[in-house]
């Protein structure tokens, strides 16, 4: 099996075991503390929640570069958190919600302010925290708050590295063959989409880690044989989305 060995990925992936590795030690130690009564259930409720683990993924994100995703769900984790640690109550919630929708602004503005924002390259079809690449028939694409479209016409598709977050991307691979015989392809999906176009006779299976997510395969099935001597394999994590193979 042909293996690609890239600098940046390795130290992501390094960063990514490092993080989960602290989550498990981290989780561990809380619970204990909760069963023998030196932590104090308050404070439990507060660190084991759905708020925090927003901004926990809000800070994978922003150590990947993608600041807006990564901002947004700091700021989501830390707004609903407050009622917790303040005492306030969910009424005030219900009240300030509409900060969301200025921290949002804001973050957008930011990323107008950039260097170049104004005078966009000409030949760069997508905006917001959206890059994508092929070489070798090996993609990477990373996507918040864009939408990403590729078609691989590699003769040989040999994988792939995607990462989105808040976006919409799609993968059409109907044009190009897979030649080793497990091609993986590595998903980071937070609050967004995620569509692969292969041929009908593909074997595709799925090694992904869910949390309130989905992934289905929406081929039509034919009488056309299946290929199990090449298999296309999904792995990695995804948070609040949609994975769909389609052909």
């Amino acid at each position: 099996m042909h293996v690609i060995h890239d600098g940046r990925r390795s130290r992501n992936g390094g960063f990514n075991v490092v993080l989960m590795a602290s989550i498990f030690i981290v989780a561990g130690i809380l619970f204990l503390g909760r069963n023998l009564g030196f932590v104090d259930h308050h404070v439990f409720r507060i660190i084991i929640s759905w708020q925090m683990l927003l901004i926990v993924l809000g800070i994978n994100s922003l150590f990947r570069k993608q600041t807006i995703g990564g901002g947004v769900l700091i700021g989501v984790g830390v707004f609903f958190l407050i009622p917790r640690i303040s005492g306030l109550g969910y009424d005030w919630v219900a009240t300030y919600w509409p900060i969301l929708f200025v921290l949002i602004g804001i973050m957008l503005l930011f990323k107008l302010w950039k260097p170049g924002s104004f005078f966009p390259n000409p030949g760069r079809r997508y905006s917001q925290d959206t890059s994508y690449s092929s070489a070798d028939g090996f993609v990477t694409s990373n996507n918040a708050f864009g939408s990403v479209s590729q078609i691989v016409l590699d003769p040989v598709f040999k994988g792939a590295k995607i990462s989105n977050t808040f976006g919409s991307t799609i993968l059409d691979l109907r044009h190009t063959t897979l030649e080793a015989s497990e091609t993986y392809i590595d998903l980071d999906c937070t609050f967004g989409g995620v569509e692969i176009y292969v041929p009908h006779n593909w074997t595709v299976k799925s090694n992904l880690h869910h949390f309130f997510s989905g992934n289905d395969d929406k081929r039509y099935r034919i009488s056309e044989v299946p290929d199990s001597t090449h298999k296309l394999i999904l792995r990695g994590n995804i948070s609040f989305s949609g994975i769909e193979i389609k052909s």
